[in-house]
């Protein structure tokens, strides 16, 4: 299967979709599951939960300011704002939170500023984050993965998943599409989208003349 075009509507349809499924898995996670790991390093569940959350706090006008005390660098003020976020409200604040921001017309504070598929990747992506540590199994809709495997080749951002997709053929063999040219890494698509996030949880899943250089990337 070829690369496709998804439209700015496929993207905002995939998102809502990807909010569900992570409303129904919050909704049911313990209160020891809230203090597990995730696959973010050195962050719980509540904190991956605490970065969604955040940035629906953040008016884009503002940004600039609250960018000073961290030498205007967005990725560590991110990454700082959001594991306090996670570690400052209750699992039933950050569920309220949640709630709000994945039902909330149009996209809250800062997340305006995101593109639509770079903004659906991130979400299918925090669900894995969440569920893989804790061995909660979902069956991801083909269409997510495939339109993931598309558009990730193109995200630089927070993701950065064109450096580590640059010059390789990505082959989802569970969901018949390919992306890309070069060395070849195949495997299954949920895999192939997490190693590209920088993950590295998927990779023994994966074969191919390009593996060794994905694991590079994902190590540098």
């Amino acid at each position: 299967m070829a690369t496709t075009t998804a439209t700015k509507q496929d993207y905002e349809r995939m998102t809502a979709e990807e909010y569900a499924d992570l409303r129904e898995l919050l909704h049911g996670l313990s209160a020891g599951q809230w203090d597990a790991p995730s696959l973010c390093a050195g962050w719980k569940v509540r904190h991956v939960v605490g970065h969604i959350c955040v940035g629906s706090q953040i008016s884009p006008w503002s940004m600039p300011v609250r960018l000073v005390p961290y030498g205007f660098s967005v990725a560590r003020a991110s990454s700082v704002l959001s594991f306090r976020y996670g570690e400052e409200h209750t699992p039933a604040e950050l569920l309220k939170t949640f709630d709000w921001l994945s039902t909330a017309p149009g996209k809250p504070g800062l997340a305006r500023l995101v593109p639509p598929a770079e903004f659906f990747v991130d979400k299918l992506i925090h669900d894995q984050d969440i569920r893989r540590p804790l061995g909660i199994d979902r069956v991801i809709p083909a269409e997510h993965l495939a339109r993931a495997l598309d558009a990730m080749p193109r995200i630089g951002g927070f993701l950065k998943s064109k450096r580590i997709a640059k010059g390789l053929r990505l082959v989802a063999t569970d969901i018949d599409h390919a992306v890309g040219d070069g060395p070849e890494v195949r495997g299954p698509a949920e895999a192939i989208v997490l190693a590209l996030s920088g993950r590295p949880i998927g990779l023994p899943e994966l074969s191919g003349a390009g593996v060794a250089t994905l694991r590079d990337r994902i190590a540098g």
